[in-house]
């Protein structure tokens, strides 16, 4: 699964592409049980009412989720069986088979940088200069990439690997850095938005991939982006992701 790294290792961990580790957390007390807000003021799919996700020990009830400060704004739909990750204002996910070495997440980050060739996290702008990094670097194997059109919205989707022996880092998040474990898989797909970069990740173990992708597929099929943030996009309705972009990936 993924762990949060800042200057001193971490506090927060990220499940999208490691082994087993502690139950993801995030620092400070235990947060209410979520809450209905309204999901957005603007486009009619994002302004339903929604359930404000929150960090918990507990499952998270089914039903239509978003993170009010994250940008841009977005809502996705969870059924029975999963758990909020790590969650802040420019990184949240949620996970099932938590704690098992094959736990799956589906993640949404608003990308700060991106580890390159050298160890540091570089600063990128866009989603075909994320895409360039991360083939750059050493301690990934990239095994698929796409063009992703979803709507008006265009994006690039990269698979890649861990197939060394220690933890591969990824990606610059507002929590930390990303990094995904030897025998994890991590799938991104990154689009270019009025806010900045936008990822939305699948992450799971290399062994269950299969399966990661069969379980992560309805919450990706449900994901809605507020177009009217979308730089690439004209369009003023709402921007459904759609699974079937990625065929490429599920080979």
């Amino acid at each position: 699964m993924p762990w949060l790294r800042k200057v001193l290792p971490v506090v927060a961990v990220i499940v999208a592409a490691c082994g087993p580790a502690p139950s993801p957390s995030v620092s400070g007390s235990p947060a209410p049980s979520p809450s209905t807000v309204q999901a957005s003021p603007t486009p009619a799919a994002t302004a339903l009412a929604a359930l404000e996700l929150r960090a918990g020990p507990d499952g998270l009830e089914p039903g239509t989720y978003t993170r009010q400060a994250f940008r841009p704004r977005l809502v996705f739909t969870i059924a029975d069986g999963w758990f909020a990750g790590t969650v802040t204002d420019g990184f949240f996910d949620v996970q099932q088979e938590v704690e098992t070495p094959d736990v799956i997440a589906v993640q949404f980050a608003h990308v700060d940088g991106v580890v390159s060739a050298a160890a540091s996290p570089m600063s990128v702008t866009t989603a075909a200069a994320a895409a360039r990094a991360i083939h750059q670097n050493p301690a990934l194997v990239v095994v698929d990439e796409s063009a992703s059109r979803l709507g008006g919205l265009e994006g690039l989707n990269v698979v890649v690997e861990n197939r060394g022996t220690s933890p591969a880092l990824v990606l610059q998040v507002s929590a930390g850095t990303l990094s995904i474990d030897p025998g994890r898989k991590l799938w991104i797909s990154l689009f270019d938005t009025a806010d900045g970069l936008l990822a939305v990740m699948v992450g799971g173990s290399v062994a269950q991939w299969e399966r990661t992708l069969s379980v992560a597929e309805p919450v990706l099929e449900s994901i809605v982006i507020d177009a009217t943030a979308a730089a690439a996009s004209p369009a003023s309705e709402p921007v459904r992701i759609s699974w079937g972009v990625a065929e490429p990936l599920l080979r």
